[in-house]
């Protein structure tokens, strides 16, 4: 804003900016906003100096959320597992402290459907059994009487006898059927409870068993969600770098191609003077006059006198 400010061509003083950054702060920061108005002077604080120790102050606070944060989750987790297991516990107990309670009001009110008497079911009935023994010895007899009888009896009163036996089978059919389907003995009871305690325990012991896998389960993705995380970053990074390396390929091969040049200029110069050296070597003196018609010995001065007199 204040960068946008300073193109428009408004500017305000560092102290107005420093002021109206602390105004503009929440309300958690209060404490640290009067720390700063107490400790140091606003008139000449500078803005960076403002701005780094306010980025500092977030940095901390961001880390202490953090690990509060942490130990919360850590808290949380702990009491689900014990309420959960606890839950489980008193579950089991109810169900058989309640079983316990049927079964021993099962055994103090045992009635018969027969007779109707306290102690014993229907299958265990004395009365009962006395009349399925003397049907049984009354078929006995009639299968003897029917074995000594001879083809001369009236076939009215075997079809009659049929009949008989017929309806009694029948109704003892349905009697058997009756008992099956009523009568369970207490021992049949309590193996059933048995079993259905032993299959109940080896389904609590599953369920905690799958909630520890899923408690593991969730750490693990946890873990894969930190290292993904870590190996964006490394390759966030990577690309960065390749992108160094290829402007600095591109910047070499540039470099490259002035050498290059620099040197074809460079040759051309040494070219150049290899040729002027050529030219003034060839050039001639200024007082060398031989041509054509010069002799050189005739306009030779000979000295005879080298010696005068004085006078």
């Amino acid at each position: 804003i204040i960068n946008s400010l300073k193109n428009l061509g408004i500017s305000y003083p560092n102290q107005e900016l420093v002021r109206k950054i602390l105004r503009c702060l929440p309300k958690s920061w209060t404490s640290k906003v009067t720390a700063i108005e107490e400790a140091k002077d606003l008139t000449t604080l500078p803005l960076e100096q403002l701005l780094g120790s306010l980025m500092t102050h977030e940095t901390t606070m961001k880390n202490h959320e953090s690990v509060e944060t942490k130990k919360k989750k850590t808290i949380a987790l702990r009491a689900s597992k014990e309420e959960s297991e606890s839950d489980e516990d008193e579950d089991l107990a109810l169900i058989t402290s309640q079983f316990k309670k049927f079964l021993t009001s099962q055994k103090e009110e045992l009635t018969c459907f027969k007779c109707k008497k306290t102690g014993h079911f229907k299958s265990d009935c004395p009365s009962l059994k006395k009349k399925e023994q003397f049907k049984k010895s009354n078929e006995h007899s009639k299968k003897k009487k029917a074995m000594v009888a001879t083809s001369d009896s009236d076939c009215s009163s075997f079809e009659e006898e049929s009949d008989k036996e017929v309806a009694d089978i029948a109704f003892m059919a349905i009697e058997e059927e009756e008992e099956e389907e009523v009568n369970f003995s207490f021992d049949e009871l309590q193996d059933a409870y048995d079993n259905l305690f032993h299959e109940y325990k080896n389904v609590c012991l599953k369920n905690k068993f799958l909630k520890k896998n899923a408690i593991s389960m969730s750490k693990e993705i946890e873990n894969l969600k930190n290292v993904n995380s870590n190996y964006i970053y490394e390759i966030e990074i990577l690309n960065v770098s390749l992108k160094l390396t290829n402007d600095f390929k591109d910047e070499n091969e540039n470099l490259k191609l002035e050498i290059d040049a620099l040197k074809t200029t460079f040759s051309k110069f040494s070219n150049s003077s290899d040729k002027l050296d050529n030219l003034l070597g060839l050039q001639r003196c200024v007082f060398d006059k031989a041509g054509l018609g010069y002799e050189e010995m005739n306009n030779v001065k000979h000295f005879n006198n080298f010696f005068v007199k004085k006078n």
